[in-house]
């Protein structure tokens, strides 16, 4: 029996999510044996670090820091310690155990770090796996490519990232253009529209604007964005979901039921985002690769507020370049811009129209095609 290994880090939660996207898909199609592991449960003292950094920047917004970074970091001299990193951070005895006893195949990674070491434990002689890598955001970085030669395919958004990777000097041949993976399984479950509106106690006579506010972070930075949704007293439904972010669904409720706000519900981690999607009529949301690549599939026009930068930067460049979204840099532009959508509702009407003309995604079995090619 085939054995395909798949691996994340937890560097917020897209690269976990299209990891379980895929080996779902795979293992439901296939007599395939599946393993997916994180690797930030095995991190060593500088790989700790780096997580704790990441998450440093997220609590307090270095945008700017983390921006100059991701900018520095996209050349080939700032990377060539990048596998020695990954080596420090992640290869110890307990991590080669699990994968050399696992022994895949294929091993599909959706982060850079994880690519690495497999190919590093190659190297080894430990196992001796086909390794495929997703890049999961909308441009390609030289952190992702360093290693292009021991791997054997990439995974890519669209043809623009394809177009990247080429000039990178990387074979056609190793890239497939097949769009970030989603939750195909979610996607074929979805409720009728009404039904989903009566869960949430809503009416259709108003727009629905989800707002994405949560991160496990910790993060209150959207909690003002939020509260100046609030104070704009639009005549829209607003669901803002918290995700694990306990403190911000504390104090996002105490605000909601303190100014009786009877349009306004507050979620904690929700499974039901696509069906909340199916009835909204804008997604507010940092530019995450996998929440992005969930709107394009559910033909939901986007409000971009700033993420933490850095490949963020990029993926809102992506979408308000072609006009399935805008952007905003803070507080006062986001108020301007919602006034602006509710006094021109055929600005969000021209984005629907253009996702509408988007193909639907179908990553997860072009993914299960390459892999049965093998």
């Amino acid at each position: 029996m085939k054995k395909i290994l798949f691996l994340y880090v937890e560097y917020g939660s897209g690269h976990k999510s299209i990891a379980e996207y895929t080996a779902k898909y795979i293992a439901e199609h296939n007599q395939v044996e599946i393993k997916i592991l994180d690797m930030t449960e095995y991190s060593n003292f500088i790989g700790k670090i780096g997580h704790k950094l990441y998450n440093w920047v997220l609590i307090h917004r270095k945008e700017r820091i983390f921006s100059l970074a991701y900018e520095i970091m996209d050349h080939k001299l700032t990377t060539a310690l990048n596998s020695t990193i990954s080596k420090r951070s992640y290869d110890n005895p307990k991590l080669r155990k699990i994968i050399s006893d696992f022994n895949p195949d294929i091993t599909i990674s959706t982060h850079f770090f994880c690519s690495n070491i497999i190919s590093y434990y190659n190297k080894l002689g430990l196992i001796n796996s086909k390794i495929f890598t997703i890049i999961t955001d909308y441009r390609s970085h030289e952190l992702w490519t360093k290693n292009a030669k021991n791997e054997d395919g990439y995974i890519v958004a669209n043809e623009i990232v394809k177009e990247e990777l080429i000039k990178r000097k990387i074979s056609s041949k190793k890239i497939f253009p097949f769009g970030l993976p989603l939750n195909i399984t979610a996607l074929a479950k979805l409720d009728e529209e009404k039904t989903i509106y009566e869960r949430y106690n809503l009416t259709n006579k108003k727009p629905v604007y989800l707002f994405f506010g949560g991160s496990s972070s910790g993060s209150m930075y959207y909690f003002n964005y939020f509260k100046a949704l609030c104070k704009l007293n639009l005549p829209i439904n607003i669901i803002f979901i918290c995700g694990k972010n306990a403190k911000l669904k504390e104090k996002s409720t105490e605000y909601v039921i303190e100014n009786n706000l009877k349009n306004v519900k507050v979620l904690g981690y929700s499974t039901d985002v696509l069906n909340i999607m199916k009835i909204s009529n804008l997604v507010i949301t940092k530019p995450g690769g996998a929440t992005l690549t969930e709107c394009l599939e559910m033909k939901v026009p986007m409000l971009l507020v700033p993420g933490v930068g850095g490949q963020e930067k990029y993926n809102a460049r992506f979408i308000s370049k072609r006009k399935y979204g805008l952007k905003v840099r803070g507080t006062y532009s986001f108020k301007k811009t919602l006034k602006k959508l509710n006094n021109n509702p055929e600005i969000i009407e021209n984005m629907h129209s253009k996702l509408n003309k988007l193909d639907n995604n179908k990553a997860v079995e072009k993914i299960n095609n390459l892999i049965n090619k093998i």
